[in-house]
């Protein structure tokens, strides 16, 4: 084995255990990318210095990632704006009186919300305390609520304008079109939101109690629940300026997060949102993305030292020699990202592993298109994993509940969302299917 590949196998798994023992991404990231170039080098600091001054003002200075402080400002003054109370209104006056239809809800405006969010976490915390509250008085169980609450939060990874798919697009070893891939994830957004409500039948008929018999509230006039659709106009509206632009080649991603964020301030200012509010949601968004940009340099500087390791190409290499299917290797991978969302958050695993992974799995024939979608899913299904479960933890946090009790309830939604990730693998023309529709060229496998 080359010495470059044995340095470069050592410190990752430096690095995963500095990140397992508890320190901080950006620090593990850093440390193992200053110690793996010294290694490359052979004692010799020239390389180091050259990666650690240039990488992080490379970086900064790099316009493209301006988008995630403007999306991470469209999802925060969505909330402010109250455009996922409208939504979770809207979508319960038409679903209230099914069995279960409050669950159904919580989906249902999750997707909705997601059309403006960009990150699961938003939906997590926003669902966490508006629904919770309504589910309680209903008559749910608790830990099955809040199990699905959690889990329906990772519609906001699919359904564009998505962070962890335009992160995935910046960070990618290949040029993409970040429409295309925000395209691409519609259709799997869909298909986990109709198969979450599907889980959500099973589970109230195996588990007795978990669900209470219907509403027995006042029938909605049909002139009142087509009048509620009203609620959902500025999410149509983010959502057409947003992706459409953006798809139909009008602006790129980053003008389009700054048009979504002008077009989002406008609507709060017409909402009579107070100035002081307004302030303190920039500030948030700008505290988001603080915590967030260290760990970007972190993971460019380290993602630079594995190129320079050759792993990747080892790899698919050594796959290629034991004739490996596809599959398997593909399952190992959705199996490794479980095990990093164990410690990691959804930013720094895509940062961390996609140098490697992605050479893979596109020599081995998978879509780059039907990859992205996959493997910001596979993070996000990584979150609501022990002992991290970065959305079990928002969850927890935004409503001051154990961690645990939402860990017990996640499951079924959890096994439910990663056959999604294997029916994609079986059938990626649910990725590839809406933008192929739409005349992309250059999407197949």
């Amino acid at each position: 084995m080359d010495y470059n590949v044995i340095v470069g196998i050592c410190v990752f798994a430096g690095l995963m255990a500095l990140i397992f023992i508890g320190v901080p991404v950006f620090t593990s990231m850093l440390s193992a990318a200053f110690i793996g170039f010294v290694l490359l080098s052979k004692g010799s600091l020239t390389l180091m210095m050259t990666k650690f001054s240039t990488a992080p003002f490379d970086l900064s200075a790099n316009y493209n990632f301006a988008v995630l402080p403007m999306f991470m400002l469209v999802g925060a003054l969505a909330n402010e704006t109250g455009i996922a109370h409208s939504a979770f209104a809207s979508m319960r006056m038409w679903l209230d009186r099914v069995r279960g239809g409050l669950l159904y809800t919580v989906i249902a405006s999750n997707a909705a919300f997601a059309a403006c969010s960009g990150i699961s976490v938003a939906g997590n915390i926003v669902f966490a305390k508006l629904s919770m509250p309504e589910l309680k008085k209903a008559g749910y169980e608790e830990t099955n609520s809040l199990g699905l609450i959690t889990a329906s939060g990772a519609l906001s990874t699919l359904i564009p304008p998505s962070i962890g798919i335009i992160m995935f697009c910046l960070i990618a070893p290949m040029s993409l079109s970040v429409g295309t891939a925000l395209m691409g994830g519609v259709m799997p957004g869909i298909t986990t939101a109709l198969l979450l409500a599907v889980t959500v039948r099973i589970v109230g008929s195996a588990k007795k109690g978990s669900i209470p018999k219907a509403s027995d509230a006042p029938k909605i006039p049909m002139k009142k629940k087509l009048s509620s659709l009203r609620l959902l106009l500025p999410i149509l509206f983010l959502f057409g300026i947003i992706v459409g632009g953006t798809f139909a080649g009008f602006f790129t991603a980053t003008v389009a997060g700054a048009i979504g964020a002008v077009a989002v301030m406008i609507y709060a200012f017409m909402k009579k949102i107070p100035l002081k509010r307004i302030f303190g949601t920039l500030w948030e968004a700008a505290n988001m993305e603080s915590g967030i940009f260290p760990i970007i340099i972190g993971g460019q500087i380290f993602g630079s030292f594995i190129a320079a390791t050759g792993i990747a190409n080892y790899l698919s290499t050594a796959i290629a020699g034991v004739d490996a299917a596809p599959f398997a290797v593909f399952m190992l991978v959705a199996l490794l990202y479980v095990l990093c969302g164990c410690v990691m958050d959804m930013i720094s695993i895509i940062i961390i592993t996609v140098p490697i992974v992605f050479p893979v799995l596109t020599g081995l024939g998978y879509s780059p298109y039907v990859l992205v979608i996959v493997l910001c899913f596979m993070c996000e299904i990584a979150g609501l994993t022990p002992p991290l479960g970065m959305n079990v933890f928002a969850v927890s946090n935004a409503i001051r509940i154990s961690p645990s009790v939402i860990f017990k309830g996640v499951l079924p939604y959890f096994i439910c969302e990663l056959g999604i990730v294997i029916l994609i693998a079986l059938f990626p023309n649910i990725v590839l299917w809406l933008p192929s529709l739409l005349g992309v060229p250059g999407v197949g496998g």
